[in-house]
């Protein structure tokens, strides 16, 4: 195609796609989610990557995954094919019948490569999408105070601090 100067238009499809996922997609979203959990001890050191990825964590990990799989929960994006990102959607568990359904988006993940180009964006507002499909009337989501990017982009998209949550280290020699 030539635009009017007679230059050449180019044109390109987006690749990304964002999709609920399936069982098929899982051996690509279990080493995604295991790189999440390495992303996050920078900001929520819980152990030894080794210690971690144990035999039983990993069982913990397989059968979380499977069940957010089942549910129609865990939400992926790809750019041209390549898993890029992941995400998981919930109900809030409040125990009191309410008029108000809260569902909670978490687990927000891009591969570094993949970073700052709309990728987050996009799976939060397809968790939105399935959330109201579920007939949420809120979401939420949670971050790391020091996870600033996040916490930018959340507040791009419309989300407002609605609580803090605090830590005391009660082994502080250990």
């Amino acid at each position: 195609m030539i635009t009017e100067s007679g230059d050449d238009l180019v044109t390109t499809a987006n690749p990304l796609s964002i999709s609920v996922a399936s069982f098929s997609d899982f051996s690509a979203i279990e080493p995604a989610w295991w790189r999440l959990l390495n992303d996050q001890q920078t900001l929520d050191y819980r152990g030894g990557l080794d210690e971690l990825r144990g035999q039983m964590n990993a069982d913990r990990v397989t059968r979380f995954l499977e069940s957010r799989i089942r549910q129609g929960r865990l939400i992926i994006a790809r750019i041209e094919g390549e898993l890029v990102g992941i995400c998981t959607i919930s109900p809030d568990g409040f125990l009191l019948d309410s008029p108000v359904t809260v569902w909670e988006i978490a687990d927000v993940w891009v591969e570094p490569h993949a970073r700052r180009k709309g990728v987050a964006t996009a799976m939060i507002k397809q968790c939105e999408h399935e959330c109201q499909m579920r007939d949420a009337s809120e979401v939420r989501l949670s971050v790391y105070a020091m996870n600033e990017a996040a916490l930018g982009l959340y507040r791009s998209l419309g989300y407002d601090i609605n609580s803090y949550s605090l830590k005391k280290n009660l082994n502080p020699t250990g």
